[in-house]
């Protein structure tokens, strides 16, 4: 009778226990949706480009677009990890940089146009406001000779409006902000110097 009894008992407990609904385990929890990669890489090369970076729109985050993200970064005192992030995004998107930050670092900037030609009645009149009345109309006719009033005129030696023999006289040339052949093409700075020329040797350095 003892076993008929325990033999019902663990057939009511296995009944119970297969009538007792499962706990569903928790479903794991969803990671949140990516940006989509390309869009997001195309619109940051977009905003490099504008800023000068040689950089080629084409979705693709790569160690060119992360050199650019660096170089702008570190020019403007944000974190240098080479992320586009929304802080280095929200700079670029701006178009108005701090004046504490450095200007953005450009990659292969685009050379400097060349100075604007200057007519030969202007260059007479940068010759006549340089120099003394006495002495203008000859320094005119001395330019006229030397350079045919052209401001850029060069040749083996010589540089500038009068033929300033730039490797001569460099030594006291930088007083004048001529630190270069270069200085010597600006029309006023050249007839500045060569009277300072003048005053020091008179006609004496065009001579023939």
């Amino acid at each position: 009778m003892r076993k008929l009894r325990t033999s019902v008992g663990l057939l009511v407990a296995v009944g119970t226990l297969l009538a007792t609904p499962a706990v569903a385990a928790p479903a794991p929890a969803q990671a949140p949706a990516a940006v989509a990669p390309a869009d997001s890489t195309t619109h940051v090369q977009q905003l490099l480009k504008g800023f000068g970076y040689s950089v080629v729109v084409d979705g693709i985050y790569g160690p060119q677009t992360t050199r650019a993200v660096k170089h702008f970064q570190k020019a403007n005192d944000l974190l240098e990890d080479g992320i586009a992030g929304p802080i280095t995004i929200a700079r670029l998107e701006s178009s108005k940089v701090p004046t504490a930050t450095v200007p953005a670092v450009r990659v292969n900037p685009p050379k400097p146009a060349p100075p604007a030609p200057v007519a030969s009645g202007d260059v007479e009149s940068i010759i006549r406001d340089v120099w003394p009345d006495d002495l203008e109309n000859e320094a005119v006719r001395i330019a006229t000779r030397e350079s045919r009033l052209v401001p850029t005129a060069r040749n083996a030696c010589c540089h500038g409006l009068f033929q300033i023999y730039y490797s001569v006289h460099r030594a006291w040339l930088g007083q004048y902000g001529v630190n270069s052949p270069s200085d010597l093409y600006d029309p006023r700075t050249n007839a500045t110097v060569a009277l300072a020329l003048y005053n020091e040797a008179g006609w004496g350095p065009w001579a023939l």
